[in-house]
């Protein structure tokens, strides 16, 4: 099997400041057992890779940041899907979102190389509408990005094909190819819209966190701790 599992909002509840957010011990522990039975283990964040890295503290993983676009195999070597017209589209974006919301209150740019996103949450009314409207006009400006809204966040990837399945998709294949064509079957789970695109495409067992309808997963959890008893129960299954 192969379990992927975003971040925020899945193995962690989302706080307003995201830097107070840890993975909790019982998950850590439910990962690092999963990835040292030999299953295939990743988490796929809208963080930058190197934040999640940090907060989950798992070896032997998967990682994909910002939303896929930079990758760290188990053996920790650095994986890049960006090209060099990505990161010069995002940066375009990123100078006009600095130039629309100018110093607005309680609005956030988080600037990842190839992707931005414009955080809003606790963000007063007037701030939220500017944020909208600095979105539209960069949208209309390259309407080729990808706009992704998410809990309180509006994420800029630099293309429709640019998000966490292309990431999952880029894994499974070289894992493929690496044991010599065995198949796995293919576990996600998440939470908001950005794994939502990886449910309407994935072929296996999709799980969304805190939602059962509309949404393209086939199963759903209620919480994190339910994710979290989720893990050790598969990994209950395998000893």
């Amino acid at each position: 099997m192969a379990l992927f599992t975003d971040f925020d909002g899945t193995l962690t509840r989302i706080r307003r400041d995201p830097e107070a957010v840890d993975l909790p011990t019982r998950a850590r522990e439910a990962l690092i057992e999963l990835a040292e039975s030999g299953m295939m283990v990743g988490v796929v964040s809208g963080r930058k890779v190197a934040d999640v890295r940090k907060r989950v503290q798992v070896k032997r993983i998967w990682y994909a940041g910002a939303h896929g676009m930079f990758l760290r195999d188990p053996q920790n070597q650095a994986i890049s899907l960006a090209r060099p017209e990505h990161k010069a589209r995002i940066r375009a974006a990123i100078r006009l979102l600095e130039k629309h919301i100018g110093g607005a209150r309680g609005l956030r740019i988080e600037k990842k190389i190839a992707t931005v996103a414009l955080h809003y949450r606790g963000a007063p009314p007037a701030s939220q509408r500017i944020a909208r409207d600095a979105v539209a006009r960069v949208m209309e400006r390259d309407p080729n990005l990808c706009l992704l809204a998410s809990k309180k966040v509006w994420g800029l990837l630099p293309d429709a094909t640019s998000d966490k399945w292309g990431a999952v998709k880029f894994i499974m294949e070289r894992e493929q190819r690496r044991n010599s064509g065995g198949r796995c079957l293919l576990i996600f789970i998440g939470d908001d819209a950005t794994d939502e695109r990886v449910f309407a495409r994935m072929k296996g067992i999709s799980i969304a966190v805190g939602k059962k309808s509309k949404t393209a997963a086939r199963y759903w959890l209620r919480s994190p701790g339910e994710v979290h008893e989720f893990l050790e129960r598969l990994n209950a299954m395998g000893r």
